[in-house]
């Protein structure tokens, strides 16, 4: 949980869906903007980037204090002054910053989602440029990982996913994963399998047809859900 500040959540826009929450991907949505006020041990502010990870690189500063947000992404998780967190603020004509530097009132999502994942298209646009690769037969788990920038994470995609449920993050047996999703099945015992959703009902993995390749849900037997990527 947050610590304990004055914390104020501002709704700024009222779009009504669903009687003012959104649905999205299996997930109850806020259905409006907010704000919130950024807090950092230095005071320096926190660093706005062009995407939801801190591969992206910086487009400026938010200061310390009030900030608006229209909209938010999961995405790299970053340990800031509040915790860690997988949460991206959107700033309307900025970018994005970690929402561990940002007191909303709130651990989850008190924003939309935001329209586009720039971190989800790197991983989708990483599995397609090895469509009909079998370098990674065996190494689902580092193929996911790998689309991500990341690697070591995990020892298999069912710890991967054993992670999420213990987060009580996973989202059992959903077919409409969003986006940049992992999604994941109980396959080859006791390792598992693992993809990324496309957001449309198809996923890219290994192991399609023996190869990497895109597939609709859910394909292979014994699909467990999905969750956001923690790493």
């Amino acid at each position: 949980m947050r610590t304990a500040l004055l914390r104020t959540v501002t709704r700024l826009t009222a779009t009504a869906m669903l009687g003012g929450v959104a649905v999205i991907g299996g997930t109850a949505l806020p259905a409006h903007a907010a704000t919130g006020t950024v807090v950092t041990d230095s005071g320096a502010g926190v660093t706005i980037r062009s995407g939801n990870a801190t591969s992206f690189g910086s487009v400026g500063t938010q200061p310390d204090g009030t900030v608006q947000i229209d909209c938010q992404l999961y995405g790299e998780p970053v340990t800031g002054k509040f915790g860690r967190s997988l949460i991206w603020d959107h700033i309307p004509g900025k970018g994005f910053i970690s929402d561990s530097y940002v007191n909303t009132g709130s651990s989850g999502l008190v924003a939309p989602l935001c329209g586009t994942n720039p971190r989800a298209d790197k991983s989708i646009a990483w599995y397609a440029a090895r469509n009909g690769s079998t370098a990674y037969q065996g190494y689902c788990e580092m193929a996911a990982e790998n689309s991500y920038g990341k690697t070591g994470i995990w020892a298999s995609a069912k710890a991967d996913w054993n992670d999420a449920v213990a987060r009580g993050v996973a989202h059992r047996g959903d077919l409409n994963p969003p986006k940049g999703a992992l999604v994941f099945w109980d396959l080859a015992a006791p390792y598992g399998h693992v993809g990324v959703a496309r957001g449309d009902g198809y996923f890219w993995a290994t192991s399609v047809g023996g190869k990497i390749g895109l597939a609709k849900l859910p394909y292979f037997s014994n699909y467990l859900g999905w969750a956001w990527p923690n790493f």
